[in-house]
């Protein structure tokens, strides 16, 4: 337990640290950041799928997160060229512009923070734990009892 509480600690910290700098850079918080992160990622074939894939969020709050993003300017949605149900999404000029200047700010951060650390192979521990746990059945409260 003791690890699982460092790490969430951590976690909430760092990720309270980055959003002060890109928001300090001028650049919109990280949840946002990381969204554009990834319509960038999946360009030009981005869907509300890799949103909800890469985010780990459901489909609906992908959706609203998409519709945010075009209301501030940053992303538009296009038909799907051959799925009517489906749209792809790209960053608009905005978009690129605040998502330059925010992976940038997010970038400077990590280095002055992360100095001297061995990050290839804390990254790929990272890595390894997530994929240890992708597809794993949830266990609910009730399968507990």
């Amino acid at each position: 337990m003791d690890f699982f509480d460092a790490l969430v600690r951590y976690e909430t910290n760092l990720w309270n640290h980055l959003d002060d700098a890109v928001r300090h850079a001028g650049a919109p918080g990280l949840a946002t950041l990381s969204a554009l992160r990834v319509v960038d990622r999946f360009a030009p074939a981005g869907r509300v799928q890799e949103l909800r894939d890469e985010l780990r969020i459901t489909v609906g709050a992908a959706s609203k997160l998409v519709d945010r993003l075009e209301r501030e300017g940053l992303a538009v949605r296009h038909p799907h060229p051959t799925d009517r149900r489906s749209s792809l999404i790209a960053l608009t000029a905005a978009g690129e512009t605040v998502l330059t200047r925010g992976t940038q700010a997010m970038a400077d951060a990590l280095a002055d923070h992360l100095a001297g650390q061995d990050l290839t192979e804390v990254t790929s521990l990272l890595a390894r734990l997530d994929r240890s746990l992708s597809g794993a059945p949830v266990v609910t409260a009730e399968a507990i009892r």
